[in-house]
């Protein structure tokens, strides 16, 4: 059986503007592609495009698949405007849960409050008696009520953990956890069940499909109990229904014992790098800086390990013939794992990859050019906190944020994604801020215009960048003969349209080896 889809501009992506009248598909691989008379004798069947148009399947580099469900569980408050419309949304919760359960509310941004502060612990407390965490929006911060603090034994004599901060004013506790100190409440929650991770996942690859994407790499084995647990899930609910693609990252406290059960890859679940976190986020001044923050001289941040700790994690990904991935958000941070992959190179031919690099400088830059290593962006990272991490830098350092056009320049494999449930998985919305650098509805020239890139260049993140950072462009990301079959069908044309209309472009179809697995008009097909 050999389907011939045609009836709509059709992208190849192979070169700008490159497009074919029809590609035949079989197996789930494209077999040919060209004009319809020179293909249509070979066709069993014909998928008409409507006029859609057809690009090579969207994929998200680098997201939280698990996550991004649960925020599509609970309370999500990132459009919360004030810390009154906060405490009056979770309060309502509080008021319909027993005492025993929790509460999560995921997304708060304070930048966007008139005055941008939290609220105090006695203010959490007040709310009710469930127990009560409420995440950032960079997800390295929580708000936890005094009771959900208990339940981590956290109290005003304990310690800060490494790589952590337990917050603390005057030696009294505010509520407030910062990176690793989190884990000692988020990892260990007691409705992490498995029912509950599947059903998770389940709704994130339903919300990620209608989205145009056909797949996602994504780190989530070290949040969820014993690694296998959220595995099973990816089997259950991945694998088996072969309608989503997900590369999966190994967070280095799992990655030993993950490698030891010699888990097997597919084409729909594949295991991939180690995953380091090397540094905070700007939103809770902890991301690692060379120099202090504007708006706290005292502080330049932290890194989570020190270099001799890198070097050994490091060292057994190598054993394993294995690459690394790093969050590196700071510059410090970002120079200190490039010394440690200049001293400790991947194989040949194997690229390391640094998620976010999120503030650069010259020097940087040309390190990064001269290693094997591709880097894994977010373009609506220049977005909504653009302002805030300019008080937090200033003018000099914040020419160096979130680069793009700086990476492309000097040759450097660039991926897209969206780091979900950070920001929406929707790659409309990151093609339009790297295109544009600025908010929906703004008009100026963008934040940091220098880095903008062309609507080309924006669409290969998601599609032959996502595939080159995990070294399976020679049969992803392009429409061209021997590549898989996979397809984000759109309503227009990203190339021709008004800039300013590309967040609000309609998803048609989106194909996983030649099966639609989501169509508009008829709804979510995932399950069927």
């Amino acid at each position: 059986m050999a389907t011939l889809w045609t009836g709509g501009k059709i992208y190849t992506m192979a070169q700008v503007g490159e497009t074919v009248e029809a590609v035949l598909v079989k197996e789930g691989k494209i077999v040919a592609t060209g004009s319809v008379d020179s293909l249509s004798p070979h066709a069993t069947s014909i998928q008409h495009l409507q006029g859609n148009v057809m690009y090579p399947g969207f994929v998200d580099s680098h997201l939280h698949i698990i996550g991004y469900g649960e925020k599509l569980k609970h309370i999500d408050v990132s459009n919360v405007r004030s810390k009154d419309e906060l405490l009056t949304i979770i309060h309502e919760r509080m008021m319909e849960v027993p005492a025993n359960e929790w509460v999560i509310a995921i997304g708060l941004n304070e930048t966007q409050f008139i005055d941008p502060i939290f609220p105090t612990l006695a203010e959490l407390d007040a709310l009710g008696e469930a127990h009560l965490i409420i995440k950032r929006s960079c997800h390295h911060l929580i708000l936890a009520n005094s009771k959900a603090l208990a339940f981590a034994g956290i109290t005003k004599d304990t310690r800060s953990p490494k790589g952590g901060v337990i917050d603390k004013v005057d030696g009294q506790l505010t509520g407030v956890l910062k990176d690793a100190a989190l884990y000692m409440i988020v990892n260990h929650m007691p409705h992490i069940t498995s029912e509950y991770i599947e059903d998770a996942l389940e709704k994130a690859v339903i919300s990620l499909q209608s989205y145009g994407l056909v797949g996602a790499h994504s780190e989530d084995l070290s949040y969820y109990g014993p690694p296998l647990q959220p595995i099973h899930a990816f089997r259950k609910i991945i694998e088996a229904k072969r309608s989503f693609k997900v590369h999966l990252l190994q967070h280095h406290t799992v990655f030993e014992e993950v490698a030891k059960m010699k888990e097997v890859s597919s084409p729909y679940l594949e295991f991939g790098a180690m995953k380091i976190f090397i540094d905070g986020a700007f939103g809770g001044r902890t991301a690692a800086l060379r120099e202090p923050y504007c708006d706290e001289p005292s502080n330049c941040g932290m890194l989570v390990h020190s270099t001799e700790q890198l070097v050994e994690y490091v060292k057994l990904a190598r054993q394993y013939g294995q690459t690394v991935a790093v969050h590196a958000i700071g510059d410090l941070a970002i120079e200190t794992i490039l010394q440690v992959f200049a001293a400790h190179p991947p194989r040949e031919g194997q690229l390391d990859r640094v998620i976010h690099c999120s503030l650069v400088d010259e020097g940087i830059l040309e390190k990064l050019a001269a290693l094997p290593i591709a880097v894994d962006m977010q373009p609506q990272f220049v977005q909504g906190e653009y302002e805030a991490e300019l008080a937090r830098l200033g003018e000099e350092r914040a020419k160096g944020l979130h680069p793009l056009k700086s990476l492309l320049d000097r040759g450097l494999v660039v991926a897209g994604g969206s780091d979900a449930p950070i920001e929406v998985p929707n790659p409309l919305y990151g093609i339009y801020a790297a295109v544009t650098r600025r908010n929906f509805g703004e008009s100026h020239n963008g934040y940091g215009p220098e880095e903008k890139i062309s609507r080309f260049e924006a669409v290969r993140l998601y599609t032959i960048g996502a595939a080159q950072i995990i070294a399976q462009d020679h049969a992803r990301g392009k429409i061209e003969k021997g590549y898989t079959a996979d397809f984000t069908i759109l309503e227009e044309d990203l190339f021709t349209i008004a800039i300013e209309n590309i967040p609000q472009v309609k998803v048609a179809y989106t194909v996983v080896d030649g099966r639609i697995v989501y169509e508009k008009r008829q709804g979510q097909k995932y399950f069927s």
